[in-house]
């Protein structure tokens, strides 16, 4: 048992280097299958009805509402939208919720 304890910093340090390992390989495998989507000022999107609707939830019902203007890039994946007669909408929005809009 005392032999042990002097391995103890060892084995200690060899989990934690098998932790931070199975951490990197889980945030390579997530990165892997993720796919970022980003909008440019000017592009069209539709938004997600059930975020401006939450009431409706309708199984048959609208999925997307649109199309929207990008107006703004405001930071990572948050973007200010208008309407395409030049209303600016209040609120901002999260690129997980819009899908481009192709004519």
């Amino acid at each position: 048992m005392r032999e042990k304890l002097n391995f103890v910093d060892e084995l200690r340090d060899r989990a934690l280097y098998n932790i931070q390992n199975q951490k990197h390989l889980m945030v390579c495998t997530y990165n892997r299958r993720v796919k970022n989507k980003q909008f440019k000022s000017g592009d069209l999107v539709l938004r997600l009805y059930s975020i401006t609707h939450p009431k409706d939830k309708d199984k048959l019902g609208r999925k997307w509402e649109g199309p929207y203007r990008i107006r703004m890039v405001i930071g990572l994946g948050t973007y200010e939208s208008e309407k395409l007669n030049g209303n600016v909408i209040p609120c901002t929005w999260y690129a997980s919720d819009m899908k481009k809009y192709y004519v």
